[in-house]
Order: structure tokens, then sequence, then C-alpha cells
């Protein structure tokens, strides 16, 4: 296996378990852009679904996005290192 091609898998694996972490996080009520950074494509989903139902919607939406983009984002890692090694 190329050794670039590893880094890269790992990096995903890596970014998917963060992005895991970000929706546990936001499941269970605590704030995942505390430091005032921005991200547009979740959180602005977010906030639509805050607006139009409300607080706890607005909670899950996000939470659930995050949760999808990580598990995402390491099947895609995983993925790669499976077939690499193969």
């Amino acid at each position: 296996m190329q050794r670039e091609t590893k880094l890269f898998a790992w990096f995903a694996i890596t970014l998917g378990a963060a992005g895991i972490l970000m929706g546990l996080a936001s499941l269970l009520g605590r704030p995942v852009q505390a430091s005032g950074t921005s991200c547009k494509a979740i959180c602005g989903l977010s906030l639509l679904f805050t607006e139009l139902l409300g607080d706890r919607a607005g909670m899950w939406v996000g939470g659930l996005l995050w949760l999808a983009a990580g598990l995402a984002f390491s099947g895609f890692g995983w993925r790669i290192l499976k077939e690499r090694a193969a």
C-alpha cells in the first residue's frame, strides 16, 4: 500500500471520528461551535430548523447531520484501507 494513500485513509477516519464526536455532543445538548467559528452547511441547516420548529428540532438535525458526515468520512477511510490491503 502506498504511504500517501494510507495516510489519507487515516486522516479521513480521524476526521470522521471528530464529526461523530461533534454529533454526539450536539445531541447531548452541548454547544458544538462555542468558540464562534463559522460552519456554513450543517450549522445553517440546524439554524433553519431551529427557527422553523424550535430549539430541540435544530439540535437533533445538527447532531444527526454531524453524525452522518462523521460516519461517511470514517466509512470512506475504512474502505480505502480495506481495498488497498487486499
